[in-house]
């Protein structure tokens, strides 16, 4: 079938499926409902045909009626999770009723029924608890139910906290699970789940995706008390899911009933609750400043009874957090020149050395044979005045550093600079649901969820440049409208349909926006008349962004980052299904259709310039410990630095999945659950057609027309533009349309109280993962403008801080003709896809026994493995030098002819001379390839799962849940951004991507959770105390326990090294030293000073790689060890009126978990090498509450 025909296949059903979608309104999906199954037997256990059985929502008296088949079964699809009443009639036999069937979402339950001879007139109540064994289906779940959403300690009372207490799940980042304690949405969906890597998980809330269509971020948390109930699948999903690698977390919100009911509430936390950091106990500094307040109410009912009910909720949220910022600054006779005390650990003077004075370079004599010496120190360490740059003199006056306030350690001007600094964030949400009992037939649904939050960063030098991640004030806004219905034709077909759109839109604003940068910093003129130009923004100019190394404030890097982001994010979402049940089978048929659109802009306004101490250094090429970044900027010489040029895009994305599914009661014992999942995962369009691909083997049109060639040979590589006889689509990458997604799933019931399941399936990621595959990381959008410092990596300086491009900016190639866009790139770094890549999928495998061991006690033991193929890598280096010609050495530094001179006017190949690598690369007219999209990397997931579940007959239940697991990889997360220093993500040697293969950097090899949610059997109606007068039942009554408790291995650690050349210029690991052993015995707190022995790691020699791992295997950072508790009262005032009191403590007992320690390996000693100088839990605070629930 060729791709037309297909295509009009594609069209044709989704036509067939709007037609349904039409004739049913719009219906709901079978994802987040549940169902209740069962079978209707006599005393002898001989099935009964043809009993009526009807199902009774006991809040909303809605009404299902069906009949039981010649097996005696029966089922009940697309329930709305509530509790429900089973009752049945047959004649001959006495009336059966079930009346407490707790239907959960995406839960299969079932309520089997023994009916008793007698007359129909006489009825028999059935108790059924809530089941504890899944009988119904193959995968790995569970379920959090209404009690533990709001009685367990969530700090920040961010819901997907408690995806975390489900076997085979690790958080990232923090230890709360998140990086900002819920207020960042970046982080809500970090997890990794059943060997899934991080953020590569679906979320749903109410049946309908949670997730941006950029990056697949989780972009709306709702409040704790608007949800019911939630579910997170690990493994072995059924086909009706799709566009994920991992599990699925499914989120139901709350509906209204016959009985008017809500609540208002407000929860409070400030620094007299708290705890004090490890480390300001340590410094003598007191308890930052800290307020937090969270408050809101929710109120649901009936419009009309047995039909119309509602639902609403709002929820603020305002904290106030102070950080003990900690940082190191220059000394301030460092700003003149003045580096006498600019000293290392051993008190001995950092010697700062002349780039000028190279031995050999710059009309300096020779080096003498032998000679070690590279440059001449400056006299007396201090650099002249007449030798300081004048804009570099003007960017630090403009004061982006405090002056140092405290000594700094051992000697050095290291941590010399702290204080309390203050940042916060305010959120608002609101809900709102309607639920409409059509009729018997119909019903209808509707909830619109509007999430508004700010984050402000803190100031910590008190002159409005902001410290820290996300260096500037930041909003965030998001929009999620869904509409369904629920349409049955008849008793055996159910028509679902569910639509939804959600809208996300986030800015991060900039300070100082339209400065004048040539007044200013005495920038050229071009920064200000070319700025704005480029971005086709007004007044887009601003403070550069600049790193300044040698200073590293903890946490954080030092200079100031004021990137300017906006993102606007549309995702239209249609869910369109029909289930048949027909015998012993339900087939379901189904779509997955959703268009995302995104317009995507970032760029730091004043251009981005970094300085190193190479150019102050003994040895520019192998710096060490020598010279000073700050010295180095004072001179006006950078390491690096860019301007870009960027073109708006407007991209789009159109995914469509179809399903179809049988779910096969084989026996009262075997379930078969089969399905099939076609996938067409969507591909990157712009409106514009603003978009290239790069062809590797292509003959570059510019160079072959101009004759230029390579060793005699015609050089390859060229861009490809979209929608053009070369690359004849609009599209980034070519679509696939043979990609399909089995999945199996087997239960069996061995007895009452034992099942064995088993599954197995496919499951395909999203295209949208990486913020930079689709246009807006394209070489047609974004053109960055190389900062040119040096040719001979930094022996000798080029161009300086005061004019940094003398050949003014290249624009963004989209807004130019193709020819020269074609043309303008070479000299540069091109970012672009391939035409054709592979998809990426993951494999899904678990074995499952269960078993109902005591009363109320369920035990389960699982394997559950996953195997990812064709992951993405976030980029890859194409233009790497070849491995062979690093035996070169130095030489590879060497001048040579510029084949490229004369036609390149800007960076490293618009000089007469070029570096030797240059013309030894695969493709030399570029200075890189970086591929987007490059899908090369590989995992593997094994683990052991284990899960204890008891229930108490009074009320309470009790998890607990143990992960042993091993996750090999050679890529990581592509939100790293978002986790606490993990590292593992940078790649060594793109020749050699087999090398990468190690430990992942969040492989945690144990991890065990407990949660508790009990009654406290004292006071009435329990154990103790249940007796006396009213007014002391009053006290004794209602009092609550819940917490959760968590261990977990430390994440392995990922060693880099730096100071050492290999013409990759990416990063580099060190040598192992054999034989030595890098474990260190004794306390966390005694190997602050030394996590590990660095004896054990050396850089390699220049012009090689290290051996190491990419993570160590052998050492571990600082593991988990956590206990939340909460202790609450509930106190009746009327019978509808019922006031709650709560407090509760996260990290109640001050455990305080460390970051990972300093793992840079140098040239020179490191002092901080193995040191650990923050926590990365929070210490123990409280939150007092107080409800009134009605």
């Amino acid at each position: 079938m060729n791709r037309e025909k297909l295509k009009r296949l594609i069209n044709g059903a989704c036509v067939l499926v709007g037609a349904l979608a039409l004739a049913a309104s719009s219906l709901v999906g079978q994802a987040f409902y549940g169902s209740v199954v069962g079978n209707v037997t006599d005393p002898s256990s001989a099935a009964l045909r043809g009993a009526t059985v009807t199902l009774i929502n006991n809040g909303t008296q809605e009404r299902r009626q069906g009949q039981s088949d010649a097996n005696g079964a029966y089922q009940f699809l697309n329930l709305v999770p509530a509790t429900y009443r089973v009752e049945v009639e047959l004649s001959g036999f006495k009336r059966a009723a079930v009346p407490a069937v707790e239907v959960t979402v995406s839960g299969t339950i079932r309520a089997d029924v023994v009916m008793q001879l007698g007359d129909v007139t006489q009825s028999v109540e059935v108790s059924a608890a809530a089941p504890l064994l899944q009988t119904e289906n193959a995968n790995l779940s569970q379920t959090v139910n209404t009690r533990s959403v709001q009685e367990l300690p969530v700090n920040g009372r961010n819901l997907l906290n408690l995806v975390a207490l489900v076997p085979g799940v690790v958080p990232q980042g923090s230890t709360e699970g998140n990086a900002l304690t819920g207020k960042n949405v970046f982080a809500a969906g970090n997890y990794q789940i059943g060997g899934g890597i991080a953020n590569q998980s679906a979320t749903y809330f109410d049946g309908v995706p949670a997730n941006a269509g950029v990056g697949n971020l989780t972009v709306l948390v709702p409040s704790p008390d608007v949800v019911s109930e939630f579910r997170v699948q690990t493994s072995s999903n059924s086909a009706e899911f799709g566009r994920y690698a991992g599990g699925v977390v499914n989120i139901a919100s709350k509906t209204g009933t016959n009985q008017y009911h809500g609540a208002v509430y407000e929860y409070i936390r400030n620094r007299a609750l708290n705890a004090n950091a490890f480390f300001s106990n340590a410094n003598n500094t007191g308890k930052p400043a800290y307020t937090q307040n969270q408050f809101g109410g929710t109120f649901g009912g009936p419009v009309k009874k047995d039909k119309i009910f509602f639902f609403a909720g709002y929820e603020g949220y305002r904290q106030r957090q102070g950080a003990n910022f900690l940082a190191s600054v220059p000394l301030p006779a460092m700003y003149g020149g003045d580096f006498t005390g600019w000293k290392n650990a051993a008190g001995a003077v950092v010697p700062i050395y002349d780039p000028l004075t190279q031995c050999g370079k710059n009309a300096n004599a020779a080096c003498a044979t032998g000679a070690t010496i590279q440059r001449q120190q400056f006299p007396n360490n201090t650099i002249p005045a007449s030798r300081i740059n004048p804009v570099s003199k003007k960017m630090l006056a403009f004061p982006i550093f405090g002056n140092p306030n405290q000594p700094g350690q051992a000697n050095t001007a290291i941590a010399n600079y702290t204080k309390n600094a203050v940042s916060g964030g305010d959120n608002d949400q609101v809900t709102g649901r309607f639920d409409w009992n059509y009729s018997d037939k119909l019903r209808l649904f509707g909830r619109y969820t509007r999430w508004n939050s700010a984050n402000t960063p803190f100031d910590p030098f008190g002159n409005g440049i902001y410290g820290g991640d996300p260096y500037s004030p930041e909003t965030f806004v998001t929009g999620n409208a869904v509409a369904g219905a629920t349409w049955l034709p008849t008793p055996s077909i159910v028509v679902d349909v569910r639509a939804s759109y959600g809208r996300w839109n986030y800015l991060r604003v900039q300070p100082f926006t339209g400065i004048n940068m040539e007044k200013t910093f005495g920038l050229p003129s071009y920064f200000d008349r070319e700025l704005p130009k480029l971005r086709g923004i007004a007044n887009e100019t601003s403070v550069p962004s600049y790193s300044i190394g040698n200073y590293t404030p903890l946490p954080g890097q030092p200079g100031y980052n004021n990137a300017k982001i906006f993102a606007i994010d549309n995702d239209y979402v249609l869910l369109p299904s029909v289930s048949w049940v027909r015998g012993r089978h339900t087939f379901k048929f189904g779509a997955d259709i959703r268009n995302m659109q995104n317009n995507y802009y970032q760029a730091t306004a004043g251009g981005t310039f970094a300085f190193t101490n190479n150019f102050t250094a003994q040895n520019g090429v192998s710096p060490g410990a020598s010279g000073s970044g700050l010295a180095s900027m004072l001179l006006g010489y950078g390491n690096s630095g860019s301007v870009l040029s960027f073109a708006l895009p407007w991209q789009s994305l159109s995914y469509q999945g179809y399903y179809a599914q049988d779910t096969w009661q084989v026996s009262n014992k075997l379930t078969v659950t089969a399905g099939l999942r076609w996938e067409i995962p969507g591909v990157y369009t712009e409106r514009y057609d603003r978009g290239a691909s790069f062809n590797p083997s292509l003959t570059n049109p510019v160079l072959d027309q101009l004759g230029i060639k390579v060793n005699g040979q015609p050089i390859k590589g060229a861009l490809q533009f979209v929608n053009t006889p070369q690359h004849p689509f609009k599209s980034l990458r070519k679509e696939e349309y043979g990609l399909f997604a089995p999945r199996l799933g087997l239960s069996y019931r061995l007895d009452d109280k034992t099942v064995i399941r088993a599954g197995g399936g496919i499951y395909f990621l999203p295209t949208n993962l990486q913020f930079n595959e689709g246009p807006y990381g394209n070489v047609m959008n974004q053109f960055t403008n190389q900062w040119l410092t040096t040719l001979d990596a930094s022996v000798t300086p080029l161009f300086s801080i005061d004019n940094p491009f003398p050949n003014g900016f290249i624009p963004s190639l989209g807004n130019l003709p193709r020819d020269q866009a074609q043309k303008l790139i070479i000299g540069f770094n091109p970012s672009a896809q391939l035409a054709a890549t592979p998809r990426a999928y993951n494999e899904q495998w678990n074995l499952t026994v269960q078993r109902q061991a005591w009363q109320g006690i369920a035990v389960e033991t699982a394997y559950a493995g996953s195997h990812g193929v064709h992951l993405p890598r976030g980029g890859w280096q194409r233009n790497a030098l070849p491995s062979q010609y690093l035996s070169l050495g130095t030489s590879l530094n060497d001048q040579v002819a510029n084949p490229f001179f004369g036609l390149v006017t800007a960076g490293n190949l618009s000089q007469p001379t070029v570096a030797r690598q240059q013309l030894l690369l695969p493709f030399p007219q570029y200075t890189g390839v970086n591929e987007q999209g490059a899908y090369l990397g590989n995992s593997t997931y094994h683990s052991l799962q284990m899960k204890v579940e008891k229930r108490f007959s009074e009320g309470g239940t009790v998890l607990a849940a143990y992960t042993f697991s091993k996750m090999l990889g050679d890529v990581e997360s592509l939100t790293a951004w978002l986790d606490t220093g993990v590292g593992g993500t940078s790649l060594q040697d793109p020749n050699n991507l087999r090398n990468e293969k190690a430990l992942s950097g969040f492989d945690s090899r144990r991890r065990l959770t407990v949660a508790y949610a009990l009654d406290i059997p004292i006071g009435k109606g329990k154990r103790f105390l249940n007796g006396g007068p009213a007014i002391a039942q009053k006290f004794t009554s209602g009092w609550t326990m819940s917490g959760t408790s968590t261990f977990q291995d430390g994440f392995p650690l990922a060693m880099s090294a730096t100071g050492v050349a290999t013409g990759s210029g990416l990063g580099i690991r060190p040598n192992v030293v054999n034989g030595c052993d890098p474990k260190v015995s004794g306390t966390a707190q005694s190997k602050l000073g030394g996590w590990f022995n660095k004896a054990c790691y050396v850089v390699p020699p220049a012009f090689s790689f290290g051996n190491l791992a990419r993570t160590d295997s052998r050492i571990r950072g600082h593991g988990i060890a956590n206990y939340n508790l909460s202790l609450a009262k509930r106190t009746e005032i009327t019978e509808r009126f019922k006031l709650e009191f709560r407090a509760e403590f996260f990290n109640i007992f001050n455990r305080v978990q460390f970051s990972m320690p300093d793992r840079t390996v140098t040239t020179a000693a490191n002092p901080t090498t193995g040191f650990i100088t923050t926590q990365l839990n929070q210490p123990r605070s409280a939150q007092l509450s107080l409800r009134l629930n009605f």
